[in-house]
């Protein structure tokens, strides 16, 4: 066999030698490898979900602090679940009484501690202080029904807030308790809840939906694990059948798979054992595992397959593509680990908890390929004769992507200064539109959207204003008490300010009942405090804290995105400002989840983004240090930028914009689109010494490394297409946007590798030519 011209020495830091090890008693590390992964195995169904709304602005802050306090102060707060009922015949008697039969089953299912409904309505008081209830067990019929629904429309309390004003759509909000929820399981009551109201309405006519946050994060709960087994082992079986096809052999085909599925396997494991937990983004590192994966091992495996089919034994040939391609494997998985670790220093909790599970997996990944491959290719591959006749053995689909990469390359080293031109031109009008996109969240970015509560929230936001709580805090001061004049005058001032709030509707605070019993002709504090004390717990927990230190306005606001719920939280803030100036002692403050990302989403958005940007240009540096070339550097510029800024450019042409998942989306492909132009730039430094010891000129360096590298180019890159496009298939539109970008990203990298990449390469030989091969090249080795 001739000698070939092994990677530079250093390049993997000599961290690749471990896909040696194997290689010297293949049996017993093949055992090693399966008792490692059913450990791993075993381990990974340890993994649980985390389904918190509120996890991706939690931070080490005042303002997040305030938020986490509303559930202690107001423990039937944040946690409801609501019903929303709807139907053209919902205030016909016949469905009045199955409504009134549903909601009184509602009661009684385990984990709710009580509902509120227009059922729960009452009359004006009576002189004796009673206040009956509007609806008694026994509907009335005829005029006396009409007269019942004359009035139930027209009380305050529920007129616009529990009833729409055309009378067809109908909220029912149940408090759910934390700690008997999670004993039952919050599937099994939001499913006993679904139950309840089916049984009760099925022929009237009246629809229900559920939402609120448990039904939310029961919905975001089951999406990702159906995510997790469904669309990411699509993504695993579509990344086998294409190797399959193109290596035409069924034991190629496992070898190839099986790194990709170790890699998984054992990332998941460790991050069991670490206690980490699945959530809308940590559940993307499957799919960034598994093309991740898949790409190191195509590289390896079709390195070892060429030498096979030229007679070398498997062994030798596993030795030969550890030597040739680990190196800048492992440079590939640094540099995604480098660029995947900035996240590790986001405010957000979690996209913190993101960047470090994903940076550990992208790490073990390597080492699960760089283990595996070589291990099955010396036990599973058969020595066989070498093919004559031609370098590269001619079979079908790698032939004819190889004789393609060829002729693409010559091409563009013709008109090379044209299509480095083009491309720099590309680079900066792309780059220029990249920089024009603004941030967008809202909170159905992290909910799916083909189940109920966001079909729900969606009526309720065209009906009652909306159903995303905002809360006014008042906190009084140490021995005030809650019924004095200034505080129920203070309390009553902040909840006009709500009401008069554009955008903001369905108010509800003390001051609501405190309204109503000044209605009846008893508005006197000890009244106040007489109602408040006989109303159910979990009813006055809405609004007032059970040691009484404080209170809440609530009002809600509709789910849109957080640009257009910032004026409104900001003029909520103001208005605040004399009544904090008039009031020293009492603490005022506007919180609630749309009020926080509202706050803090673009802010968040445009230091990941700042963040990805300075992640390249570290990693360009890293690249041109670790491969001691300042060429290898300048040349890698391009073609690491292009494919950024042409994402950004249709994210700004489609009117989309930045959002939280397009950050992760660009960060992620960007590291998966340096992996080839690394391996392009490796296998570039390696061709440019003939098997006879001469220097190849730049071109026919070129024509060498488009043999060998194209058609891996191509298959990492529909592998990796494949495998992180199968996210469109996703219930939750964030895991959507992943894929959709991912794919659109890499699709540009492809275009940056077979064009700008040798271009690139090809202007700069011919203005500084070729540079000299440092010393530190390790000596050729005979294979």
């Amino acid at each position: 066999m001739t000698q070939q011209r092994n990677s530079f020495f250093g390049l993997g830091f000599g961290i690749e030698r471990l896909g040696l090890l194997p290689l010297r008693r293949p049996v017993l590390a093949g055992l090693i490898l399966l008792l490692v992964s059913l450990a791993a195995l075993v381990g990974s169904f340890r993994l649980s979900v985390d389904d918190s709304l509120s996890e991706l602005f939690r931070t080490d802050t005042e303002e997040f602090r305030r938020y986490e306090r509303i559930s202690e102060l107001f423990p039937s707060s944040e946690f409801d679940v609501l019903v929303v009922a709807e139907g053209k015949t919902l205030l016909d008697r016949a469905s009045i009484v199955a409504l009134q039969s549903a909601v009184l089953e509602l009661n009684l299912v385990e984990g709710v501690r009580g509902v509120v409904s227009f059922f729960s309505a009452r009359e004006q008081l009576d002189e004796a202080g009673y206040a009956p209830p509007l609806f008694t067990d026994e509907i009335p019929e005829g005029q006396a029904y009409d007269r019942l629904i004359v009035r139930l429309r027209e009380n305050q309390i529920v007129a616009g807030k529990m009833l729409s004003d055309d009378g067809r759509l109908s909220l029912i909000v149940m408090a759910l308790d934390r700690e008997a929820a999670s004993q039952a399981g919050l599937g099994s009551v939001i499913g006993e809840i679904r139950t309840v109201l089916s049984d009760n309405l099925t022929g009237t006519g009246i629809t229900t939906r559920l939402t609120g946050a448990p039904v939310m994060q029961l919905e975001i709960r089951n999406a990702v694990n159906r995510d997790r087994l469904l669309y990411n082992g699509l993504g695993f079986l579509l990344g086998a059948l294409i190797a399959l096809i193109f290596f035409r052999r069924f034991s190629l085909m496992l070898i190839a798979a099986a790194g990709p599925a170790a890699a998984i396997v054992w990332s998941l494991g460790t991050l069991a054992l670490l206690d980490f937990r699945l959530n809308l983004f940590v559940n993307v590192i499957i799919p960034l595992i598994t093309v991740n994966g898949f790409s190191d091992s195509m590289h390896l495996v079709f390195n070892i397959r060429r030498d096979v089919m030229m007679g070398v034994a498997p062994k030798e040939a596993a030795r030969n593509a550890v030597h040739r391609v680990a190196p800048a494997c492992f440079l590939t998985a640094l540099t995604a680990a480098i660029a995947l670790a900035s996240f590790i220093f986001a405010e957000s909790a979690l996209i913190r908890t993101f960047g470090a599970a994903a940076t550990i997996a992208v790490l073990l990944s390597y080492f699960a390929v760089v283990w595996v491959v070589p291990t099955l290719a010396a036990l599973l591959l058969r020595e066989t004769p070498a093919k004559t006749g031609a370098e590269v053995p001619h079979d079908g689909g790698m032939t004819l992507l190889s004789d393609m990469s060829v002729r693409l390359f010559d091409h563009v080293g013709r008109w090379a200064t044209s299509y480095l031109l083009a491309g720099i031109v590309m680079v900066m009008a792309t780059g220029w539109t990249y920089g024009l996109l603004e941030p967008h969240y809202r909170l159905a970015d992290q909910v799916p959207d083909r189940e109920q509560a966001l079909e729900a929230t969606g009526r309720l936001d065209e009906k009652l204003t909306g159903a995303n709580p905002v809360h006014m805090v008042i906190e009084l001061p140490k021995g005030v008490p809650l019924y004095s004049e200034r505080s129920l005058d203070l309390i009553a001032a902040v909840h006009r300010i709500v009401e008069e709030q554009a955008g903001v509707g369905n108010v509800w605070s003390i001051e609501t009942l405190r309204r109503w019993l000044r209605q009846s002709g008893k508005p006197g504090a000890d009244t106040l405090k007489e109602y408040v004390e006989i109303l159910p717990e979990h009813l006055t927990q809405r609004f007032v804290a059970p040691s009484q230190e404080a209170v809440v306005v609530t009002g809600r606001l509709p789910d849109i995105d957080a640009s257009e719920i910032l004026p409104v939280v900001d003029g909520l803030d103001a208005a605040l400002e004399p009544l904090r100036a008039a009031n020293p002692g009492y603490l005022l403050y506007v919180t609630g989840l749309p009020a926080i990302a509202a706050r803090n989403s673009a802010q968040m958005i445009w230091e990941l983004n700042v963040g990805l940007i300075a992640d390249i240009f570290v990693v360009i540096i890293f690249i041109g240090l670790a491969f001691r070339s300042w060429f290898a550097g300048i040349v890698s510029i391009l073609p690491s930028l292009f494919p950024i800024f042409a994402t950004g450019a249709m994210l700004y042409v489609t009117g989309a914009g930045f959002h939280f998942a397009s950050i992760i989306a660009l960060t992620v492909a960007f590291g998966l689109a340096l992996d080839s132009t690394i391996h392009f730039i490796n296998r570039f430094h390696l061709e440019e010494i003939s098997p006879d010891g001469h220097q190849r000129t730049t071109r026919e360096t070129l024509a060498h490394t488009a043999r060998m590298i194209g058609p891996v180019l191509v298959l990492t890159t529909v592998v990796l297409a494949l495998g992180l496009g199968v996210t469109i298939l996703s219930d939750m539109p964030s895991l959507r946007e992943f894929g959709q970008l991912s794919g659109a990203t890499l699709i540009a990298a492809l275009f940056a590798q077979l064009i700008i990449l040798p271009a690139s390469i090809v202007v700069f030989r011919r203005l500084f030519g070729a540079q000299p091969a440092p010393s530190s090249v390790q000596k050729p080795t005979s294979s």
